[in-house]
């Protein structure tokens, strides 16, 4: 036998195998955001002196899919401000701090919260009801790395394959054991990849119920260790975070659609942008519009506009 060739050999497929893994990990595209293109109409918008002016109409291209209010984020930025615009609330997250990052949702209901959890050493404790970080002694889940757990107390299930909206009860087969870590993720070997488990999970503690739904283990840099969750109470259940000023106060910008149930943005659909109560462009100004889905910015066949 030729030793020489088969080292050689082995040697070429050691390499043709890394540049097919290589070429797999830096072409990986997440399953989040959306492929539609949206299409803004500026030609009714108004710019006086008043506080309920209409701003913009924005629909889909074709082919579009529907989306859900609760993934949407939509922002105007005028100058160096930027307005949330919503179906009544937007995020305040003026002076926040902390290793919690919580961004209300277009609904006024769903927050999309993102957790600091780069320390492998130590935990950040979460507290769920009041989407802050908390400590040790006053928590319902704690992340570090890809480790959660949850506080004692706490009773919780997944449901397999749901949406977020399709959960709107707290299920019976609730589990009350809290000693092992949650396992809320798969990990993809080929493109070294932790994946979310497709599904809801239901946490309840106190007379509180929420609905958690795992979006993403990495930040908007792609940066690891930064899960990321939609969260919304469920039933009729209190969401002390709805009420917290430092967490929320009235969207200047308001979304009118005219679909009853307010759960997707259709993709036949058009919705219109309106000043809420406060004047954002009196005369000529310059908007940016700025629309996430999923945390993925949107693609928009006009962002900047000129209201004149």
């Amino acid at each position: 036998m030729n030793w020489k060739k088969l080292a050689a050999a082995t040697a070429i497929m050691v390499v043709v195998a890394a540049a097919v893994w290589t070429y797999f990990v830096t072409t990986y595209e997440s399953e989040l955001g959306t492929s539609n293109v949206i299409s803004v109409d500026s030609d009714k918008s108004i710019s006086d002196s008043r506080e309920d002016n209409l701003l913009f109409e924005l629909s889909f291209d074709n082919d579009a899919e529907d989306l859900l209010w609760s993934s949407l984020e939509i922002d105007l930025i005028i100058g160096e401000t930027t307005y949330g615009c919503s179906f009544g609330a937007q995020s305040n997250s003026t002076g926040l701090e902390g290793r919690v990052t919580p961004k209300l949702g277009a609904d006024g209901f769903t927050f999309t919260t993102e957790i600091d959890a780069t320390d492998s050493e130590s935990f950040t404790h979460f507290d769920l009801p009041r989407q802050l970080e908390s400590n040790g002694t006053d928590y319902w889940m704690k992340f570090s790395s890809t480790d959660i757990y949850l506080s004692e107390g706490v009773s919780w299930t997944f449901v397999d394959g749901a949406e977020l909206s399709e959960v709107s009860e707290v299920p019976g087969d609730m589990n009350n054991d809290t000693s092992k870590r949650l396992e809320w993720y798969t990990y993809d070997m080929s493109v070294h990849r932790v994946n979310p488990n497709d599904g809801v999970y239901v946490f309840v503690k106190d007379e509180l119920a929420f609905k958690v739904n795992f979006l993403t283990y990495y930040n908007n840099q792609d940066e690891n260790r930064y899960p990321t969750m939609q969260i919304a109470a469920i039933d009729d259940s209190n969401f002390p975070a709805l009420n917290d000023p430092g967490l929320v106060v009235p969207s200047p910008c308001k979304i009118v659609s005219f679909d009853l149930d307010n759960v997707h943005w259709n993709s036949n659909e058009t919705i219109q942008l309106f000043e809420n109560q406060i004047n954002l462009c009196e005369g000529p100004c310059t908007v940016q519009i700025m629309v996430y889905y999923e945390t993925v910015a949107v693609e928009i066949n006009e962002r900047e506009l000129l209201i004149s």
